[in-house]
């Protein structure tokens, strides 16, 4: 089970994200009845859970988690060919947290998560120090909640620069000890 931090909110929504599964063996109270019948869930039918159930009923062996859409063969290969033009936030708003979490049982996500990060986060600093314009409002819109918090960090950091740079970032006080 892949450790999540509780008071994150970030990662209990990324926990949220569905997974496709495999049942392994029958599971009695999991269907739905609606008008009066079994709520069985039959082995070997397949299923879309959320990850934190997922992960916790494949670690007690009743199904197979199976690696989510997000981070199939070809999307990866979607990915890797223009990782700046994918929307993220389209899909998946918290990308990087759910692909962590995935991780254990997907070895092949962190290489995803890595060179994905590696080439957006170059875009993400040349952003905060041009500013928004009509060109980069389009990247701006796909970035997932981590790659946000990134940009406001570094949009920050620049006005810190930029303050520094014209003498307003800091002043010298005289120690309220001294008197003359």
């Amino acid at each position: 089970m892949s450790k999540r931090n509780y008071y994150d909110i970030d990662d209990i929504l990324a926990s949220q994200e569905r997974v496709p599964c495999f049942l392994r063996t029958d599971l009695d109270g999991l269907g739905s009845s609606g008008g009066g019948g079994s709520s069985k869930v039959h082995r070997n039918s397949r299923w879309s859970l959320p990850f934190w159930m997922a992960d916790r009923l494949n670690d007690e062996d009743y199904l197979d988690m199976q690696v989510s859409l997000v981070f199939s063969k070809q999307s990866n290969r979607m990915y890797a060919a223009s990782p700046e033009s994918v929307d993220l936030r389209n899909i998946c708003q918290n990308y990087y947290q759910f692909g962590l979490q995935l991780s254990e049982v997907a070895p092949e996500v962190p290489h995803v998560l890595h060179n994905m990060y590696m080439t957006r986060i170059q875009k993400i600093a040349r952003v905060a120090q041009q500013g928004n314009n009509v060109e980069t409002l389009d990247f701006v819109q796909s970035l997932d909640k981590m790659e946000e918090d990134i940009l406001r960090v570094c949009q920050h950091a620049q006005g810190a620069i930029t303050a520094w740079h014209q003498n307003k970032a800091y002043a010298l006080q005289k120690a309220p000890v001294i008197h003359n």
